[in-house]
């Protein structure tokens, strides 16, 4: 390996996406990522994701565990079932990889095989979240493993780290049990002892996302997003020069490019805009991950694996966020800069019928989320009329679930409830000031109901809450309302322009 290091390298975190893990292609341009930072004298850290759609089959293997926890393990029957044939195709996505990697199987199968097997027997035996986090973490495990062993087959000095020596869950006694053991978090910051111990293992190492200690030594799980949440972390106790976060997208857009042709790629954003760009429904990258960033000032470049020539987007502090997204003056451009949609959203109106003679009824109505472990995204209220939304899928809550928070609720006020809505977010500095180039768009509720409308404290969002289905003409007609046409010092090229740009069109 070529490049000197010094006697302390400064850390580079390179982080790789499921589908950027899952095929030789994709494992040749890692290398090559992780073989020019080392050249430039940095020590690496790679963090992978599970296989593309591993840790969704982990999950449903894990539900199906569960279910059949009380009729087939109980009985001790084991083999033959559906269960076995999912842990051998679970295996069998992983010996495909290693052979198109050339890594034999004998270097990882064994343990692989023996860990899930542990897991699955111990689902069966108590099906909890403890349990539950260990099997549905395990992809991390399988998807390192095997690419570290490619590494070293490609003369790079790698090794496996365990990103739980690293990375401790917090204990957050007032989530519920899901969210404490499926949506950990950590705290942020430097740690001189790993970055010691880390130095003193190899100038390049892999290890998982997704994953983190519990307090008693058990596996937890950082939740969607986790992996872009994991490196983030490690590269603030690393303190890492910055982050990359490569996925399959050149970086963060003025809309998702699938549902809107014309949005443009943003150059460079700062913390906070990205921040409420991610927490509205942008899905490039988890809150979770910028807001750990942005605690260490680490910057944070998202890099598109299928184009590593692209330049992406680069998330700093506000003082660094100009240039790409500066307007001549030098300052950073004040208005919306994205329009993102939030899926999976509910929408409850708690009537309090006499709100002036009850005092402390905000207080009883958010200590009922509070007892159910449940955050809410979104609050407006009247004099007598609360409006709060939540985020099913964050939050872990069904029908079941709804219905339990809204018979709770049911003793302070009345409740009105629309399980099925999309959040539509204008998101950038100023965002009030859109209101006034909004009315096309507007014009979309004369004939449709508007669910909430909320603006958030700091300028940054306003929100519009529909029911799903009403959202993607909103979506496409506030995103011509308010991104020019084509671009310019804040916005970029489509991603149209940008595949016809690589290829020369």
């Amino acid at each position: 390996m070529s490049g000197a290091f010094s006697s302390r390298p400064t850390w580079v975190v390179l982080k790789f996406g499921g589908t950027s893990v899952s095929s030789r292609p994709q494992w040749d341009v890692i290398a090559g990522l992780a073989r020019a930072r080392l050249e430039a004298g940095h020590r690496v850290l790679v963090v992978c994701s599970a296989v593309a759609g591993v840790t969704n089959r982990l999950t449903a293997l894990a539900d199906r565990c569960e279910r059949e926890s009380g009729r087939e393990a109980l009985a001790g029957r084991a083999s033959g079932s559906a269960l076995d044939e999912e842990f051998d195709e679970l295996l069998d996505v992983h010996r495909a990889l290693g052979a198109a990697l050339g890594v034999a199987d004998r270097s990882w199968l064994a343990g692989a095989a023996t860990m899930l097997q542990d897991s699955l027997a111990a689902l069966r035996r108590e099906p909890d979240p403890p349990a539950r986090a260990a099997l549905v973490g395990s992809g991390e495990w399988l998807s390192t493993r095997i690419g570290t062993q490619f590494l070293v087959a490609q003369g790079l000095p790698a090794a496996w780290v365990d990103a739980r020596e690293a990375l401790e869950a917090a204990a957050e006694h007032d989530l519920s049990p899901a969210r404490q053991w499926l949506s950990a978090g950590c705290a942020a910051g430097a740690d001189r002892d790993l970055q010691d111990l880390w130095a003193g293992v190899a100038p390049l190492l892999v290890t998982q996302g997704f994953v983190a200690r519990s307090a008693d030594g058990r596996t937890a799980l950082l939740g969607r997003g986790g992996s872009d949440t994991s490196a983030a972390l490690l590269a603030g106790r690393l303190a890492a020069e910055r982050v990359e976060i490569w996925t399959d997208v050149p970086g963060l857009f003025t809309a998702d490019p699938r549902l809107v042709a014309e949005a443009r790629l943003l150059g460079s954003v700062d913390y906070d805009e990205a921040l409420e760009m991610a927490a509205s429904g942008a899905r490039v990258v988890h809150p979770r991950a910028i807001r750990a960033a942005a605690e260490t000032r680490t910057p944070m470049w998202i890099r598109d694996t299928n184009h590593p020539q692209a330049e992406g987007t680069c998330i700093g502090a506000a003082d660094a966020a100009r240039g790409a997204g500066a307007n001549p003056s030098g300052e950073v451009a004040v208005g919306v800069k994205t329009v993102t949609c939030q899926p999976d959203m509910a929408v409850m109106l708690l009537q309090n019928l006499d709100a002036r003679r009850q005092v402390g009824f905000l207080a009883d109505v958010f200590d009922v989320f509070r007892r159910h472990g449940v955050s809410i995204d979104l609050v407006a209220t009247s004099e007598t009329t609360t409006t709060v939304a939540l985020n099913k899928a964050a939050n872990h809550l069904d029908t079941a679930g709804l219905g339990r928070v809204t018979n709770d609720l049911e003793r302070h006020c009345t409740v009105q409830r629309f399980d099925d809505c999309v959040c539509v977010n204008l998101v950038g500095r100023g965002a009030r000031k859109a209101l006034g180039r909004l009315a096309p768009a507007m014009a979309h509720f004369e004939q449709r109901p508007l669910l909430m409308v909320s603006q958030s404290a700091n300028d940054l969002c306003l929100s519009l809450l529909v029911p799903a289905g009403e959202h993607g003409a909103l979506l496409r007609s506030a995103h011509e309302a308010l991104i020019p046409a084509s671009a310019d010092g804040v916005f970029g090229l489509t991603w149209d322009e940008i595949r016809s740009a690589e290829h020369g069109g």
